[in-house]
């Protein structure tokens, strides 16, 4: 399966994040083809060299939070990528084979780990043409009053679910998705688990310092 990472050095996010770079991306790329032979593209601003990558347009880096992901469900990214793909955030430790999870007789499917949102942009699949309307209602008009009627407000995600609305086939927990707590993961993963998660301000390179099993799964 294809599956897609982001990377850009954006400003405005809304909270605290770990820094990204190519070695992410390298180390993500060895886990999805040692588990299940899967090819990884990167879409970038421009900034690292990272061979067979995608550079994002000017106007889609220069987005602010993480709304350049949303250039995932764009006509143009659509014609670029040509086939069913599955974005994956670099913050994930992968441990198992993620497509069974992702190629369902659906056009769309995600990752159900939110805070008081229905989805989380960090895994989902997409077939090309579905919903391009994530992108192209896209403005900061909408975005400022989408805003506003969010109980709360991650960027993506939460325009994702404002678009898509709630009913959208998902996965979580019990398919072997989790999202990584060092209280709670850090020296055991889960049974069954395929993808953790790091979702704030770890990142796996680092944390992996700190758990014998994450050491060995970040290769």
């Amino acid at each position: 399966m294809k599956f897609v990472c982001w990377l850009w050095r954006g400003k405005g996010f809304w909270k605290r994040t770990a820094r990204y770079d190519e070695g992410h991306v390298a180390t993500l790329a060895s886990m999805l083809s040692r588990h299940g032979d899967h090819e990884l593209i990167c879409v970038q601003d421009g900034g690292f060299d990272i061979p067979g990558s995608i550079i994002m347009p000017d106007e889609v880096n220069a987005l602010p939070d993480y709304l350049p992901k949303l250039w995932g469900w764009s006509p143009q990214f659509h014609d670029l990528i040509g086939e069913r793909f599955a974005s994956i955030d670099l913050d994930v430790v992968v441990t198992g084979d993620l497509e069974p999870l992702l190629t369902i007789n659906e056009p769309f499917v995600i990752w159900d780990r939110a805070r008081l949102e229905p989805y989380n942009t960090s895994l989902f699949a997409l077939k090309p043409g579905y919903r391009n309307d994530v992108w192209t209602t896209l403005s900061p008009e909408k975005l400022a009053w989408a805003r506003k009627r969010a109980a709360y407000w991650t960027g993506d995600q939460s325009w994702v679910a404002h678009v898509l609305g709630p009913d959208e086939p998902t996965f979580g927990e019990a398919e072997g998705v989790i999202q990584y707590r060092p209280s709670k993961h850090r020296d055991t993963p889960p049974e069954g688990m395929k993808a953790a998660f790091l979702c704030g301000p770890y990142e796996p390179r680092s944390e992996s310092e700190h758990s014998t099993w994450m050491r060995k799964a970040y290769v």
